[in-house]
């Protein structure tokens, strides 16, 4: 499944299950797509490159290239935190605190069921 696809049944699954009206709906859709373009832009692709640059050569880094690495994963975590929390304020500007909680959990709902599904392909034969 391709990643627009994934992004599309995750955000589908969470508008049909809070229950928005369809002015709502667009609106959730922009913010989602706001968050996941800032979400790309500066953590998913940053944090791979320290992935690629260090997880794979972690014996041959100094102590000083280990240290940095390990700053800069906290700092670009504290990113991913800082974006999340602006894309939940952005929601709130529209919705009512019960729908972004409904959110909120749609989107625990939608992550575990991916994951559980993943987790079975994975063990059949």
């Amino acid at each position: 499944m391709s990643y627009e696809q994934l992004k599309s049944l995750k955000i589908n699954s969470i508008i049909e299950q809070v229950g928005l009206t369809a002015e709502q709906e667009a609106f959730v859709w922009r913010a989602y797509d706001q968050y996941e373009t800032e979400m790309r832009k500066r953590y998913y692709k940053k944090m791979k490159k320290i992935r690629y640059n260090t997880y794979k050569k972690i014996d041959e880094l100094s102590e000083a290239e280990a240290t940095e690495a390990i700053d800069s994963i906290i700092y670009f975590k504290s990113q991913k935190e800082i974006i999340y929390q602006k894309f939940h304020e952005t929601l709130k500007t529209k919705l009512t605190a019960k729908q972004v909680l409904k959110i909120y959990i749609a989107e625990e709902k939608f992550h575990r069921k991916m994951f559980h599904k993943s987790r079975n392909k994975k063990n059949s034969p």
